[in-house]
């Protein structure tokens, strides 16, 4: 292993943290998957972009992050956000306070934020 190969726990981390950093107040409670694919991509250079999307796949099942694929445009957008509950509430809270408009993508976020912590809290919506 030369000394700039990251370890698969590195990338695994930097997905997460870049999706906590990127989430709530001013910006959406949930992120595009392709931005934290390019920018985590960007960190480790020497690194195939798979790598980072096993991170991503590693990450929502092991519950660290959910993924969301949104396919009812005319394209298919998926979105990552935070898999646990109280942190969405946050992301979502901050989104609230710190945002002067909604637009139509953070509305949707918001959406699906709403209903993932309400899956998670196991509500019912019936």
């Amino acid at each position: 292993m030369s000394q700039t190969e990251a370890t698969s726990r590195e990338i695994y981390e930097s997905v997460v943290d870049y999706v906590a950093h990127n989430t709530g107040g001013v910006q959406p409670p949930l992120i595009h998957e392709a931005p934290v694919v390019s920018s985590v991509s960007l960190i480790y250079p020497e690194e195939h972009s798979s790598r980072v999307r096993s991170a991503i796949a590693a990450a929502t099942s092991r519950g660290d992050l959910f993924r969301y694929v949104d396919e009812s445009g005319d394209h298919k957008r998926t979105y990552l956000g935070t898999d646990d509950a109280d942190a969405l509430e946050d992301r979502i809270r901050e989104y609230h306070d710190r945002s002067e408009r909604t637009t139509r993508n953070g509305a949707l976020c918001l959406k699906i934020a709403n209903q993932r912590v309400g899956d998670l809290r196991g509500e019912d919506d019936e």
